[in-house]
């Protein structure tokens, strides 16, 4: 490994003890407990899965040998065990995070939650979403089942689509204090509470098998159409400091990533666009490009 890379991850790992220390002290000086919210462990295992997926494509080694049990460590962690573990459950959810702000006020365990992931979309893009999210992780799993023809919906379309839904349950919530993320929260699923309304229930298992049926044409649906946390973290990586980059001397422009890829956001990279799609650190276009244009890091720092 360059060294640059090794400084990078020695960065990272000091980090991390002084924001859980910092944590420590807002709650100290706040005089609230969140024990129940804001569990050191539960932070460092996300922090560690994060460490790893990073190594894995900082050094073009996130094929799906590696990445699909990545994935399956994720979901089974945070989405199984975790409600075994309580110290490594995800609470609040992203989406509770992300939406509960405006309807309770930022408390102290939805800033922990925002700020710690919030970090992790700035050292790179979705560092959380694409390494150690359950959900994304599940909803890749479903789409990396092969048969079916995979398709893709234009950023702009999926992205008006997350847009619109968050603008409509800013409207419901201010005006009749109701809030559309308590139906079409596919974090829900991991509590793996079933007990509900007859009503709910049906809606909720329809909206659980819209989603992840949808997951096995469709790359991460729920992350790209609806998630609220999606929305959030997909402003923060615009400024992220590694990312999937073009290096145009060794780019032919063959076209395969563009059309391999699942997800959107090697148009933008090829474009060298601003304002990109959300990457979720898949590595495909990577593993994809035989001529080793593709390169994730630092600017500049070309392979």
């Amino acid at each position: 490994m360059k060294i640059s890379k090794k400084l990078f991850l020695t960065f990272i790992l000091l980090l991390f003890p002084v924001l859980l220390i910092a944590s420590d002290e807002i709650v100290r000086n706040q005089q609230k407990s969140f024990i129940d919210y804001f569990l050191t462990y539960r932070y460092l295992v996300i922090f560690i899965l994060f460490i790893i997926g990073l190594y894995l494509i900082w050094n073009n080694k996130i094929t799906l040998k590696f990445r699909i049990p990545l994935l399956i460590i994720s979901f089974l962690l945070f989405g199984v065990i975790g409600n075994f573990i309580t110290e490594i459950y995800i609470t609040p959810s992203p989406v509770c995070a992300s939406t509960k702000i405006f309807s309770i006020g930022l408390k102290p365990q939805f800033l922990a939650t925002l700020s710690i992931i919030g970090v992790l979309s700035l050292v790179s893009t979705k560092g959380f979403c694409g390494f150690v999210c359950p959900i994304g992780a599940l909803q890749e799993l479903f789409y990396r089942i092969p048969g079916l023809k995979k398709f893709k919906v234009k950023f702009l379309i999926s992205n008006s689509i997350r847009i619109l839904i968050f603008v409509l349950f800013l409207l419901l919530l201010f005006s009749f204090g109701f809030s559309i993320y308590l139906y079409i929260n596919l974090f829900d699923l991991l509590h793996w509470d079933f007990n509900l309304p007859s009503l709910e229930l049906i809606a909720f298992i329809i909206f659980i098998v819209i989603m992840l049926g949808f997951s096995v044409i469709l790359f991460r649906p729920f992350c790209y159409f609806i998630c609220p946390f999606g929305l959030y973290s997909w402003i923060l990586e615009q400024v992220s400091i590694l990312r999937v980059r073009l290096n145009k001397s060794k780019c032919n422009q063959c076209g395969l990533c563009e059309k391999q890829s699942p997800c959107p956001a090697i148009i933008d990279i090829m474009k060298e666009k601003t304002i990109k799609a959300d990457c979720h650190l898949c590595g495909d276009c990577m593993r994809i490009c035989n001529k080793g244009a593709l390169y994730f890091g630092l600017k500049g720092n070309k392979n």
